[in-house]
């Protein structure tokens, strides 16, 4: 690169200076110039990506916490558990009015003594929270003194709420129909169930699941059942 200076002293002379300069180090002073004016443009777009990516990146990473969520929700509803409330008092002594339920759905058959929760549509207004007292094939009879026998053999019904007993509108003895249970409330004297024509058997494809556990005070609901009960 050639630099041309001229300077007028007070003679009225003009002197010309000419110098030159290297062509290899004016080559790398420009190349050092232009990387330098790279480095800053690429940290200016670098600013404004990450400047870009701070609000879209939260909303990006906040959807996918939203959706996860929400699928993970839907599959532990469909396949794991759901929150039942108790409402009446059909299941006293053993539930309570007001009490919430962790029910699971049946993946086996129903068994004796499972507190269950129905979904028919029946004269009763919204789903029944029942015990399952017989089960498809049985032969259930409730006596003139109001106990309870299944198969022949009577049942320790210390489940039941004392002296709340009752034979509902039907004929006894009576056998359980195929795919279907008997379900009662314990406490008989105010429990509509399949005692009584108006609710009947309930086909297994309407129960929603069994009550495992109480989320709301003493969490066992079981502990007054045993199997030799049955």
């Amino acid at each position: 690169m050639d630099i041309n200076m001229k300077t007028e002293f007070g003679t009225g002379t003009e002197t010309e200076i000419k110098t030159e300069t290297n062509p290899a180090a004016a080559a790398q002073t420009e190349a050092a110039a232009d990387a330098a004016d790279t480095g800053k443009k690429k940290k200016k777009e670098k600013v404004k990506d990450e400047r870009s990516y701070g609000l879209s990146g939260i909303v990006f990473d906040a959807a996918s916490v939203v959706i996860t969520a929400i699928a993970l929700l839907a599959i532990v509803f469909t396949f794991g558990f759901r929150m039942v409330g108790v409402s009446g008092s059909s299941m006293v002594s053993t539930l309570e009015n007001g009490d919430w339920l962790l029910v699971t759905p049946y993946y086996s058959a129903p068994e004796h003594g499972d507190i269950v929760i129905s979904t028919k549509k029946t004269a009763a207004e919204g789903p029944l929270v029942k015990r399952v007292i017989g089960l498809p094939g049985d032969v259930v009879d409730i006596r003139a003194d109001d106990s309870v026998w299944v198969n022949g053999k009577k049942l320790t019904e210390t489940y039941a709420r004392p002296g709340t007993y009752g034979r509902g509108d039907r004929v006894y003895p009576v056998t359980v129909p195929d795919d279907c249970v008997m379900l009662m409330g314990d406490n008989r004297y105010v429990s509509l169930d399949s005692r009584y024509t108006s609710i009947g058997f309930i086909e297994i494809e309407h129960l929603l699941g069994k009550a495992r556990i109480r989320i709301s005070q003493q969490w066992d609901i079981y502990s007054n059942y045993t199997k030799e009960a049955q």
